[in-house]
């Protein structure tokens, strides 16, 4: 018997048996309903199928049970067939107007016909997911269409963006240096509701301390020494769109408060200043710092922390992004073309596996560092290893090779992995391993990331991911 789960909906108790019968020699789940309202609790509990639908049923005039089973209910899960009497083609042909799949009279010779379009039913059912899925997975390329990626690492990190473009909450991305927050924050203002107001972003760690509220809040004249006349602030600038704080985790904790004040309010003061100031603005914010280790050192304040992170996301560093930086090599060369008004050289394949077995510290902002200096230096038809930084080329000459599994846990595999079904799902190995790898290392993130080959962040995401517990 398979999956595919069959309704059948009709009062009188001969027709029921009979497709009952039927479809069950045919594989598939049947159930049954002998009212309009036992087939809406049905549904109700989550039924996905064909339903065959009875449209002369004591407790539902006509149509109504049929609209309202295509109408209120997941459309794309359930398609519905109904079930006429031999000469009823007109209600059959309005059925399907309102959006009935196929009809059917109730004749001897039925069968055959049901067999046939239950098995067209489910078809359709499987066609218009597929049709959903591919139309979600589209949406997600465009609406994240400015970020260069294929890699799987990425296509989560867009499927986890989807779900707050249109909101209204606070995004705290999590990233190293160069994996671009900024780019991600950006695409989330130009697809929302806020994409024709102002992005404003500011670097938090790049303004000294004493300038950094002046610059977001703005000041008075004489305000200050160098305080000459009055300043409008970044918020103010963006009123109606979106802030960006980037490297949020900088910040010192009298500004902290400020920002706490302002996403708990919606109001602030500016420099100087004794007007009330309301804007209306969305904050996202980044931070290459784990800000649950800075609150917990009490560096960070744990109400702004929770204030911010509503919704929060990790990029993964290019290392991690397998496929990609072919991707951005090339996309880095266009661009490198565009902007100098000449033809630049493809990079040859010695050089792109080069590139593809470094280690990247500055992720995509490093790559694009190392493609234009290769474009100026290369003298050639393509782009090779000697026009790569020696830095690169020596780091991945140095590099160790790739530990080979110990022999003892092979022979263990072997041993314990004797049939199919002592496969255990790969979810269940990683999360072991990884526990294991964070019990021997006494708890420490880093070290074990060091020994399994990922990164400390990385760890961190598969350990949330996993529900593993560290200890």
């Amino acid at each position: 018997m398979n999956d595919q789960r069959v309704l059948v909906v009709d009062d009188f108790p001969e027709i029921v048996v009979r497709l009952e019968r039927l479809l069950l020699a045919q594989g598939y789940r049947v159930e049954t309903a002998a009212t309009g309202r036992e087939a809406l609790r049905k549904l109700d509990d989550g039924f996905q199928g064909v339903v065959l639908l009875d449209l002369g049923l004591p407790d539902f005039e006509g149509l109504d049970l049929l609209d309202q089973m295509v109408r209120s209910r997941d459309s794309e899960a359930i398609q519905v067939i109904i079930l006429t009497g031999f000469n009823d083609t007109q209600n059959a042909a309005e059925a399907v107007k309102h959006g009935a799949f196929d009809y059917i009279p109730k004749t001897p010779g039925m069968d055959d016909r049901v067999f046939v379009s239950v098995q067209r039913a489910f078809e359709s059912i499987v066609l218009k997911k597929k049709v959903r899925n591919l139309t979600d997975e589209l949406e997600s390329r465009r609406m994240f269409s400015d970020i260069v990626a294929q890699s799987d690492p990425m296509l989560d990190v867009f499927e986890q963006l989807k779900n707050v473009v249109q909101s209204r909450v606070t995004v705290l991305i999590h990233g190293e240096s160069g994996t671009g927050k900024e780019l991600v924050a950006r695409a989330i203002h130009n697809h929302g509701p806020r994409s024709r107001k102002p992005f404003v972003a500011i670097n938090c760690a790049a303004i000294p301390e004493q300038l950094l509220e002046s610059e977001l809040f703005g000041h008075e004249k004489g305000a200050f020494t160098s305080a000459v006349s009055r300043k409008v602030g970044l918020f103010e600038q963006a009123d109606g769109g979106t802030v960006f704080l980037d490297e949020i985790g900088e910040m010192n904790q009298a500004l902290q408060a400020k920002i706490l004040r302002f996403l708990q309010e919606r109001e602030f003061q500016r420099v100087g200043g004794t007007d009330v100031m309301r804007v209306d603005v969305r904050i996202l914010s980044a931070t290459h710092r784990d800000l649950s280790e800075e609150v917990a050192a009490g560096r960070f304040r744990q109400d702004l922390y929770y204030r911010l992170a509503v919704f929060q996301v990790t990029l993964p560093p290019l290392r991690e992004r397998r496929g990609d930086t072919r991707l951005l090599v090339q996309h880095f060369l266009n661009n490198f073309a565009r902007e100098e008004q000449r033809e630049v050289p493809a990079m040859s394949e010695q050089a792109l596996r080069v590139l593809e077995n470094y280690s990247f510290p500055g992720n995509v902002r490093e790559l694009q560092n190392i493609v234009s200096h290769a474009a100026i230096v290369c003298t050639g038809d393509a782009i090779t290893v000697k026009d790569l930084p020696k830095s690169v080329v020596d780091t991945v000459q140095r590099a160790p090779t790739p530990r080979a599994a110990p022999a003892d846990f092979i022979r263990a595999l072997d041993q314990t992995i004797v049939h199919p079904e002592d496969i255990p799902p790969i979810e269940l190995v990683e999360a072991e391993l990884i526990r294991r790898a964070i019990e021997l290392h006494d708890g420490n993130i880093t070290l074990a990331g060091e020994r399994l080959g990922l990164s400390r962040a990385t760890v961190y995401r598969r350990v949330e991911k996993l529900g593993i517990k560290k200890g």
